[in-house]
């Protein structure tokens, strides 16, 4: 993960800025997960312990904190509750949410559709990493 961290933060261009922040602590997290109710996945804790949240590409990609203050923690729903409960949301890309799958364990890029209907449409990846790599594709195509 440190890796592909760095590769986004050595991306120099104006519209690629990518700002990281302080990592999140093992404490931080889990308490995190008791409060909100939810389950973090393993690889998506291994971001959140380099960086407690982050803006991509300029902008156009965020990835939620731990943060309970913050706006855009793990979590927040841009589109006014049209993410179904299955889905555990941990970012965006664009206009759409970047999620975690609980019932089929994997990562989703996620638009505002009955996710039963589009699941083949969307955008799936086995773990966090995938989804990084994704991103370091979009960024240096």
């Amino acid at each position: 993960m440190k890796e592909r961290i760095e590769r986004l933060k050595a991306l120099q261009d104006d519209w690629l800025q990518s700002e990281f922040v302080s990592p999140a602590s093992d404490s931080q997290i889990e308490d995190f997960e008791k409060t909100a109710s939810v389950f973090i996945p393993e690889t998506y804790k291994d971001f959140l312990k380099l960086s407690n949240g982050a803006v991509l590409l300029g902008g156009d990609c965020q990835l939620y904190s731990v943060n309970m203050n913050d706006k855009f923690r793990i979590n927040y729903d841009f589109s006014d509750g049209s993410v179904p409960d299955e889905l555990l949301i941990l970012g965006f890309y664009n206009s759409q949410h970047i999620c975690f799958d609980k019932r089929y364990n994997s990562f989703i890029f996620y638009k505002y559709e009955d996710y039963d209907d589009i699941k083949e449409e969307c955008l799936m990846f086995s773990d966090f990493y995938e989804v990084m790599d994704y991103i370091i594709d979009i960024a240096t195509a």
